[in-house]
């Protein structure tokens, strides 16, 4: 046995400078560090510049009674009483103000802010008046001696604590001592809670610390927000970077849209400071929003909601983040151009958000398509999610969200076709959705949830298809969707309903904007007619049919009220304009159909020529298989409920052997490109048949388990690539038809693109560290002649793992020694051609687990299911147990001497504060090789250089108060 130590150091990359430049120092000191107050001081005065910006602050939640503005202080503080209360204001309110219902005491709080802030405004005009001073201390001294308190534990512990640390730091040196002290006896000195949540607690704590002042505090709260924003598969951000809260069910646009704001703020008030956020971090925010969020944006927020009601001062709820996408500009200035492009779209100059291709969400039941000019997306729900969420209330008791996961389609030419039309809704009639019109009581049982498995997408990078088996409300119905270059198509099949209600296919309603038009006539203002043809159109969409229908038209003024729809909101008037389209299927139907087709971005004789000649074919739409297929482009899309084979055109047939959804990819000259997707199961093996002119070609692929159920995988790419789907960062994009998702799309047909200069370069980010021992590069013909490929854990540390000035091009394997690595960049020096630099793909590869399937023994086991081989079989959903004692060991045989480099140890929340890593020969003598005590549970990966058979973790002191638990113990080589 031979054993030696040794750390990854790396080397610090001169290309670091290139990726981020005068936003300031990414690097940030070790949380032990606690910095100064001359930091602080900075960091209080940077704040105040963002509080101050404008005449209302928006701390990005819906729970307030009213926006209240710096430029009516005066006038709160003349209403306010001489004990510091305002008599409409009631102190002893203690209901839930969940999903922006109104608690009353929010009320003295937001207006002490207003007059906090008009008082430390340097340019307003009541800047340092005393008498904005003693009304703000007066009414804290009235909120502490009533104490007001609420039965929701986010107000108690968060929303009361963000209100009085922002009237705290706005006058901070200014507010009386005991006031002050008030204050930070609220404030946490620790943080808790889960995604978001834990966002505002830690918010809090830094809060705490820069009043105290306390820089450790503000360090720790700095950590904490660092940890929210980690992957997960609880409440925050997910592995296909959507976001989650309150369980398994997307919430991009409500508390995501809050940790968004929130997060943003803090990456940028701290930047120039000891303070800083790591790289890392800064990259953990930025792959989420570039790659989960700004797929889920078209104009606004691309979900049908009652609480994105836009707040005053904004035209939509997306607007709410435009600040927040600014500050990134100086927090991480290389993606300036992509955050522009995002904000460009929220503010409505540009339908372009930078996006050109399809992702599926699978985490979260989810399809966006973007195409320059255009975009729609698709939400779902199955027994893995939740659709959506009610916690409050309405006039009329009806759950106006219930239908809103069943298929909706969120169509955006311009982003603003939905604005402020919620009001005014038929909520019976959602775009996209087969239901019963009817909108459903609130009381009604088990809402926004069905408990089929088949629902999901498939996506190839550029092109992508979801379905829905949909079981609810006594109806049944399969439902597909076909996204192409121009057009997506809409299949429905087996609508058989027992509800008494008549069931609808709705195509879309949105605001009506100019003429409606259907089957040759118009609809006028102020009408719901039937008609029968094959094609309608409004505001520059086309909706064509592949036979004649009857359709039914809307054309109506609808005025209505937020407050009709949710209990504490607006009640001034709405009115709007709106256009509807829906096919009626009867009442109880059985096995009824429909087929349609939207075509975005034509003017009405486009729409016309376009229905009378489509491009599209359905190749089948039937219960057990829908399918289309586009012909000029090569694609099909199918959608398989169960085995079975399809007819792609003559001489061509496609078979699978199990429920899956798949892209065949005909284009081009060469072979043909398929990709599958199996979402009701974990690691399904699915075998694909495809048969050409008499050529028979037949693969199986295992598809993805754990928090990577539903993912797709082209047949034939590389197995082990952790950089499959992962977020890619860029210095530019020649267009958005080569753009930087591509590189790592698994798909040969697309590519990234950069300018056409030298000096550019590409960064991949695994998300999360994985040991790698290759990487592989597939150009295209506009390769690099002189290139660095550099890796590195933690975005801080760099190693040059290849460099060459004589590229070739081609494919090119670069073997590297098993390491742990979590980016990859390629620093592109000098061009082959004239044009830019264009690579196919990059992938990563990771290095064999030595341990998987390896015997592993213990010194306890708690129960029988938390057994020693749990923590080599490969799952993350298994795990060993101790008993609740110390010490405690767990020891894996690797079968024979090996060479090892790194041990990674995947903990559960009882994980080891004090352990030794050991090795043996025989399993009997043992060598210590590595020794903590302060483990810190969670993912540790532990470099170390050892010779030996066996390895052993031997735990002297748990974290907790339960046993030592492993979901993996992994050794890889060196």
């Amino acid at each position: 046995m031979t054993v030696s130590r040794r750390v990854f150091l790396g080397s610090s990359s001169a290309a670091l400078a290139a990726l981020i430049t005068a936003g300031g120092p990414l690097g940030r000191v070790p949380s032990a560090f606690a910095g100064t107050t001359g930091d602080l001081a900075d960091i209080r005065s940077t704040l105040l510049g963002i509080y101050l910006a404008h005449d209302w602050l928006d701390d990005g939640t819906t729970a307030r009674v009213e926006w209240t503005y710096q430029s009516q202080a005066m006038e709160y503080l003349s209403a306010q009483r001489a004990d510091g209360s305002w008599s409409d204001v009631d102190y002893s309110a203690t209901n839930s103000a969940a999903n922006g219902a109104a608690w009353s005491p929010y009320r003295a709080l937001d207006r002490m802010q207003a007059m906090a802030a008009a008082y430390a405004n340097p340019a307003g005009p009541r800047h340092r008046d005393p008498a904005l001073l003693a009304g703000v201390e007066k009414g804290v001294e009235h909120w502490f001696r009533v104490k007001p308190t609420n039965v929701n534990w986010w107000e108690r512990g968060i929303g009361i604590q963000l209100r009085l640390g922002r009237i705290g730091l706005l006058l901070h040196g200014q507010l009386d001592a005991a006031r002050t002290a008030d204050i930070v006896g609220v404030l946490q000195s620790s943080s808790s809670g889960t995604g978001q949540n834990a966002v505002w607690y830690a918010q809090n704590v830094i809060f705490r610390g820069l009043l105290t002042p306390d820089p450790a505090l503000v360090a720790s709260g700095r950590d904490a927000m660092a940890r929210a924003i980690l992957l997960n598969t609880g409440d925050g951000i997910q592995s296909d970077l959507s976001y989650h809260q309150h369980g398994d069910q997307l919430y991009s646009a409500g508390y995501g849209r809050s940790m968004l704001t929130d997060v943003a703020q803090w990456l940028y008030v701290l930047r120039r400071t000891s303070y800083a956020f790591s790289p890392a971090s800064v990259y953990d925010y930025a792959s989420w929003v570039l790659d989960g969020t700004r797929w889920m944006i078209n104009g606004d927020h691309a979900e049908f909601n009652v609480f994105l009601n836009p707040a005053p001062r904004y035209r939509s709820n997306a607007e709410r983040t435009l600040e927040a996408l600014r500050r990134m500009d100086d927090v991480l200035p290389g993606q300036a151009g992509h955050f522009g492009r995002l904000r460009r779209n929220i503010a409505l100059q540009s339908s372009d958000t930078g996006l050109r291709g399809h992702k599926y969400f699978w985490r979260s039941d989810f399809a966006a398509h973007k195409r320059p000019g255009w975009g729609v997306t698709v939400k779902m729900v199955s027994a893995r999610t939740i659709g959506s969420e009610w916690r409050s209330s309405n006039p009329r008791r009806l759950n106006y969200l219930y239908w809103v996961p069943f298929g909706t389609t969120f169509i955006a030419r311009r982003g603003d076709e939905y604005r402020n039309l919620f009001p005014v809704w038929d909520w019976s009639r959602l775009p996209g959705c087969t239901n019963p019109a009817v909108v459903v009581p609130l009381d009604a049982s088990n809402p926004y949830r069905q408990s089929t498995t088949f629902v999901g997408g498939v996506d190839n990078g550029l092109y992508g298809a979801a379905a829905l088996d949909m079981e609810k409300y006594g109806t049944t119905a399969r439902k597909g969707y076909f996204c192409f270059d121009d057009e997506f198509v809409a299949l429905g099949a087996g609508i058989t309903s027992t509800d008494p209600n008549p069931v609808v296919t709705t195509l879309n309603q949105t605001r009506r904007v100019g003429r409606v038009v259907a089957a040759g006539s118009t609809v006028e203002p102020g009408a719901t007619r039937t008609r029968t043809g094959t094609w309608a159109y409004h505001d520059g969409t086309g909706y064509a049919f592949f036979e004649p229908v009857a359709m039914t038209v809307r054309n109506e003024t609808v005025t209505g009220s937020w407050a009709d729809i949710a209990t504490g909101q607006d009640p001034a008037p709405v009115t709007e304009d709106v256009f509807g389209l829906w096919l009626d299927h009867g009442t109880e139907p059985s096995d009824a159909t429909y087929a349609y087709v939207v075509r975005p971005g034509v003017d009405q004789g486009q729409a016309v020529a376009y229905a009378q000649h489509l491009p599209v074919r359905v190749l089948a739409n039937s219960t057990s298989l829908q399918g289309v297929r586009h012909d000029g482009l090569g694609i099909s899309e199918l959608l398989f409920y169960s085995p079975g084979t399809a007819e792609i055109r003559k001489g061509v047939t496609l078979a699978v052997d199990e429920p899956c959804m798949v892209i065949l990819d005909e284009s081009g000259t060469g072979a043909p490109v398929i990709t599958v997707s199996a979402p009701q199961a974990p690691g399904v093996t699915v075998a694909v048949t495809l048969t050409r002119f008499g050529e028979v070609t037949r693969e199986t692929a295992t598809l993805p388990d754990g928090d990577r159920q539903g993912a797709g995988v082209t047949l034939g790419a590389t197995a082990n690539d952790v950089a499959l789907r992962r977020p890619v960062l860029t210095s530019s994009e020649q267009d958005t038809s080569v753009g930087a998702h591509f590189l790592t799309d698994g798909n040969p047909r697309t590519r990234w693109g950069s300018a056409p200069s030298d000096d550019e370069w590409a960064m991949v980010d695994l998300l999360t560290p994985q040991i790698a021992d290759a990487v592989r590069l597939h150009w295209d013909t506009a390769f690099a002649q002189a290139y660095a490929v550099e890796v590195s854990p933690d975005g801080e540390s760099w190693r040059t793992v290849h460099s060459t000035t004589s590229g070739s091009g081609g494919t090119r394997t670069l073997a590297i020694s098993p390491q742990p690595v979590r980016f990859v960049r390629l620093n592109l020096t000098k061009r082959h051609t004239r044009r830019g630099f264009s690579l196919r793909g990059l992938e990563v590869h990771a290095a064999s687990d030595l341990a998987r399937g390896k015997p592993a023994t213990a010194s306890s086991t708690r129960v029988p299911e938390l057994a020693p081989a749990n923590a080599t079989d490969g799952q993350d959903t298994t795990r060993w147990g101790s008993d609740y004692s110390d010490p405690q060991w767990l020891s894996i045989d690797l079968g024979a001497t090996v060479a090892i480099g790194t041990v990674k140890l995947h903990w559960e929340t009882a994980s080891a504060k004090s352990y030794r890593l050991q090795v043996s020969d025989d399993g009997g003598a043992w060598t210590d090789v590595h020794s903590t005590t302060s483990g810190p549970g969670g993912v540790e990966t532990i470099p170390l250089s050892a010779d030996a058979r066996y390895v052993r973790m031997y735990g002297t002191q748990r974290n907790t108060q339960y046993g030592y638990s492993l979901f993996s113990f992994e050794v890889y080589g060196r």
